[in-house]
Parts: structure tokens; sequence; C-alpha cells
């Protein structure tokens, strides 16, 4: 599914721009062409440069950067007086190796229903003003209406705000998996149909909590069917809360196995 199964999504597009304001700044949220592919690459290269953990973001080269433009809707920017404050991109992985299902036992026909919420970057001086998630529920948007009923996406245990701020969108952790150079990655799944709810649910009486970094015992509740849904913060500790899979009609519907 590329560029042609998008191209009917115009009432999405017309949306755009939308403006709103943060810490008394005026911002726009706008689909991007091509022509912003060096913004893209220097806010990248900023956001990376100012990471306490190098492994947290996973930069890529231009030549990915111009692949994914050539499917629309895909880079969705948030901008300041025209300047790139924040990026969100989605990709259309289809059969692809690395297409994130197949980490959560997708069957095959459900592999090309899935998408990657693939990358959000936010310059340093707007960190805070809540932009993740700002783009994350609007490129949700363009993949609800798109057609594509499962959506993916990884983050570092190293990096829990990340973490907490796509839960709070819907997605729960449904694997915890070695991935790019070996460097350990949240598998976060959320099914399209699924409200967009997380870290704002109410504590359940069937949960436990973990600290991010501790990876052996959180794979291990996860083998046993259960699945990350908020984190909390303790001090400078994180903690990321796992309950047992919902057995409701609508959750029984995903085809992962633990």
């Amino acid at each position: 599914m590329v560029r042609e199964h998008l191209t009917g999504q115009r009432d999405m597009a017309d949306s755009y721009p939308r403006s709103f304001v943060r810490r008394g700044k005026c911002l726009e949220m706008r689909f991007l062409a091509e022509c912003s592919l060096s913004d893209l690459a220097a806010l990248q290269s900023l956001v990376v440069s100012t990471l306490h953990e190098i492994e947290i973001f996973m930069p890529h080269d231009e030549e990915y950067f111009s692949l994914i433009f050539q499917t629309e809707l895909s880079v969705l920017g948030v901008l300041a007086e025209e300047k790139l404050a924040a990026y969100s991109i989605i990709r259309y992985p289809g059969m692809e190796k690395d297409n994130l299902g197949r980490d959560l036992n997708l069957a095959e026909e459900d592999l090309k229903k899935l998408a990657h919420l693939q990358a959000i970057a936010v310059h340093p001086h707007f960190r805070g003003c809540g932009l993740q998630r700002e783009l994350a529920a609007a490129h949700l948007q363009v993949l609800e209406s798109s057609g594509y009923e499962h959506i993916c996406c990884t983050v570092s245990p190293k990096n829990p705000v990340s973490l907490n701020n796509l839960l709070s969108c819907g997605f729960r952790v449904r694997a915890l998996n070695p991935k790019f150079a070996g460097w350990w990655r949240y598998i976060l799944y959320k099914n399209v149909n699924w409200p967009m709810t997380g870290t704002g649910m109410a504590a359940t009486g069937d949960e436990t909590a973990i600290t991010c970094l501790n990876i052996e015992c959180q794979r291990e509740l996860i083998q046993r069917g259960y699945e990350g849904y908020r984190v909390e913060w303790k001090g400078e500790k994180s903690e990321i809360f796992y309950r047992k899979r919902s057995t409701s009609s609508m959750d029984s519907s995903s085809p992962f196995i633990p």
C-alpha cells in the first residue's frame, strides 16, 4: 500500500495546516514535502547531538528520508516561525523483513495491513510542549483513514518519556526485543479500533510494576501474557506497569499470541 492507496485521503490533507499555541508561541502543524528534507536531516542531527544515551534514537540518512517522502501524508511537521520544531514519520513496511508485526507473530495477511509510526523528533527548545503526543495522534488519524488496522512503533527502555507519551495514545507494549545494532526496544502495538487511552487509565488489581531497565523480568511477563500500559516515576527512576491482556472482544480480535 503506497502512494495510490492514499490519494483518496484528500479530506485528511485538506484539514491542514493546523495552528495552535504552546508556551505562548504560535505553531503550525502541516504535511511536509521533499523540499523539507534538509530541515528534517538538520533537526535529526541536533536531536542526536543532545542525547544522554546514543542508543535512544536511531538516525536515518537522506536517502531514507527521500524514500519516505514518496508516500503521501507520511511526514508531518510542526513549525515555529517557519522553522521546523518537530516531525513525525510513518512508514508502510509491507512484507519487508523489518515489519514489526513479525516480532508479534502477526499473520502474514495482516502484515500487509500494518504501518509503522517510524520516528518522532522534537527540537530541544520545544520539549515538554506535548508535540510528540500531538504528532502521534495526528498521524494515527491518517492511518485510520487510510485503512491500516495495525500500527507498531519502537521505543528504547532508556526513553521512558517517549514511552509514556505513546502509551497515552493507546499503544501497548507487546514485546521487548533486541533490534537495531542489538539495542533493546519495546515493540508497541495499537489497533485502530482501540480508543485513544493509555497512561490515564485507572490502576487495576492485577498489575505488576517493574523498572524500565529490568529487561529480563519484563520479557518474562510478556511471555506470560502481560502487556505494558502505563509509566510512573519514583524520583529519578521510571517504572512500567504490566497487566494481563484484556479478554474483551476488542482485544481478543488481535492476532498476536504471547
